[in-house]
């Protein structure tokens, strides 16, 4: 029963943003912006998302010595809130 919720979850969590918006014919205008402020193309996977996410907030994260900047931690934490949501279920 465990090992079938886990390979539903990982199926789920391989899909594409494409995936989820070709069910609504259209990208959401946050969803879009999400994607821009992390500089991923819309067809992502949600891997690819995390990995982008980790990456920049660990460069903008204001404890950072060299590369800090607050504004732009906080556009990387919001973007990845949207698109995570897309993943959830």
């Amino acid at each position: 029963m465990f090992e079938k919720l886990k390979n539903s979850v990982n199926k789920m969590a391989k899909e594409s943003v494409r995936s989820y918006i070709e069910g609504r014919h259209d990208i959401d205008a946050a969803s879009r912006r999400a994607l821009d402020i992390l500089d991923l193309p819309y067809d992502s996977d949600f891997e690819t998302i995390k990995n982008r996410y980790y990456s920049l907030s660990k460069q903008f994260h204001p404890d950072s010595s060299n590369t800090a900047d607050q504004e732009k931690f906080i556009a990387v934490k919001e973007a990845y809130d949207v698109l995570k949501s897309h993943f959830k279920t």
